[in-house]
C-alpha cells in the first residue's frame, strides 16, 4: 500500500506539474510539498487534501489511500477549495463576517435572477 507522500508524488508527475508549481497552487512553498511528498509530516493537515486532489486532478479518496484507483477529482466549482482554504484559517468574528456577506450576495443574486 502505498502513503498518500508517494501518491501525491506520483499524482504530481504524471500530472507533469514541478514541485514549485504545486506549492504556487496550494499557497505553500516547495520544502513543504516535498516534505508532503516524504511524509515527512508527522501530523498531515487534511485541510490541504481538497486542494491538492484539485491541483492533481485525483480525488481526495485516492490521496488518502480509501481507494487504489486514481479517478479524477469530482468537477469542483472553481474557486470553492480556495474560498474553503481561507475560511479556515479566517478567525470566528471574521467567518461570521464572510458568511453575512456571503447571504448579501446570495440574496441578491435570488433577486436579480441570476442562474447559479
Amino acid at each position: 500500500m502505498s502513503t498518500i507522500g508517494k501518491r501525491i508524488r506520483d499524482a504530481r508527475v504524471k500530472c507533469g506539474i514541478s514541485v514549485d508549481d504545486l506549492a504556487a497552487r496550494l499557497g505553500k512553498n516547495r520544502a513543504t510539498v516535498y516534505r508532503y511528498e516524504s511524509d515527512d509530516i508527522e501530523n498531515f493537515p487534511i485541510s490541504i487534501i481538497g486542494s491538492l486532489s484539485d491541483a492533481l486532478g485525483v480525488s481526495p479518496a485516492y490521496l488518502m489511500g480509501w481507494i487504489d484507483e486514481e479517478k479524477p477529482a469530482t468537477p469542483v466549482d472553481d474557486g470553492l477549495s480556495e474560498i474553503a482554504e481561507i475560511f479556515t484559517q479566517l478567525s470566528a468574528e471574521n467567518r461570521s463576517k464572510l458568511l453575512e456577506l456571503s447571504h448579501l450576495y446570495l440574496d441578491a443574486q435570488r433577486k436579480s435572477g441570476e442562474n447559479q
